[in-house]
C-alpha cells in the first residue's frame, strides 16, 4: 500500500509577510551588488541543512552574502541581526559550497546587506564586506 503524506506536508506553506519582506530585501540587495560590479552566481543555494542567500564573484574572489531585512530598530536594526551562530554556520556553509563546486582555491569572503526599512517605505542598503572573520 503507498504511502500518503500527511496532508500539512504535502500542502506549500502560503507566504508571510516576513517572506515577502525577505524577497523584497534580496532583490534589493542584488539590484545594489550589481551596481558594485559583483557577478551574481546564484542565489537562495540550499548546502546541506542550511541556505546561502546569494553567491557571487568580486574580481577574483567568491563572496557568500547574506542579506538582513528589518522594518525597525528595536533591537538594533539589520546590522545588529547577524549572530555570532549564523556567521558559524556562513562560515560552514561556505566551506561546503566550495567543496561541492569544484576546484576553487582561490579567496573568499561572506559580506553582508543590511537592508534597513523606515515607515514612510524609505530604506537604507549597507553593503558589509568581509563581515564574518574567523
Amino acid at each position: 500500500m503507498p504511502r500518503v503524506p500527511w496532508p500539512w506536508r504535502s500542502r506549500p506553506r502560503a507566504p508571510t509577510e516576513r517572506a515577502e519582506l525577505g524577497r523584497w530585501g534580496e532583490d534589493i540587495a542584488v539590484r545594489e551588488l550589481k551596481r558594485r560590479k559583483y557577478k551574481i552566481v546564484d542565489r537562495n543555494v540550499r548546502v546541506g541543512r542550511g541556505e546561502l542567500d546569494i553567491v557571487a564573484t568580486d574580481r577574483d574572489e567568491f563572496v557568500f552574502v547574506e542579506v538582513k531585512t528589518r522594518r525597525d530598530q528595536a533591537f538594533g536594526g539589520a546590522r545588529a541581526a547577524l549572530t555570532y551562530t549564523k556567521a558559524r554556520q556562513l562560515e560552514r556553509l561556505a566551506q561546503t559550497y566550495l567543496r561541492q563546486h569544484g576546484d576553487w582555491s582561490g579567496a573568499y569572503r561572506i559580506d553582508v546587506v543590511a537592508i534597513d526599512v523606515e515607515s514612510t517605505g524609505d530604506y537604507s542598503v549597507d553593503v558589509i564586506p568581509n563581515a564574518v572573520q574567523f
